[in-house]
């Protein structure tokens, strides 16, 4: 295991959360400087804090874990979802009729909002 590219990983996940070390820390009852050894590359999680990470961080254990090039899509995924969470019902449901417009739009056909 890449354990320098599983600290980035965590890394991006705690900016993409909108979270400092201090508070990834204190919400899994871990310390600062060890949060910051992980995203280093520097320490090796345990099982129990890698679940953890996983639920305060709003991802899944083999996301975390994976080392696959395609996980850039996963990571994609994962921040448009993270943001949508964010909307209301009206704020998704115009959300969604914008990318069905696109798709028509890439298409050839043209659909109004």
């Amino acid at each position: 295991m890449d354990f320098y590219q599983l600290g980035k990983k965590i890394r991006s996940l705690r900016l993409t959360n909108h979270l400092s070390q201090a508070e990834l820390a204190e919400s899994i009852d871990v310390s600062t400087n060890y949060i910051g050894q992980i995203e280093r590359g520097d320490r090796k999680p345990s099982l129990e804090t890698l679940v953890s990470l996983c639920e305060v961080l709003h991802t899944s254990l083999d996301y975390i874990l994976s080392d696959s090039r395609s996980s850039s899509d996963d990571y994609i995924m994962f921040n448009i979802e993270s943001e949508l969470k964010k909307l209301s019902t009206d704020e998704k449901q115009y959300f969604f009729q914008m990318i069905t417009s696109y798709q028509d739009l890439k298409k050839g056909t043209k659909k109004e909002l």
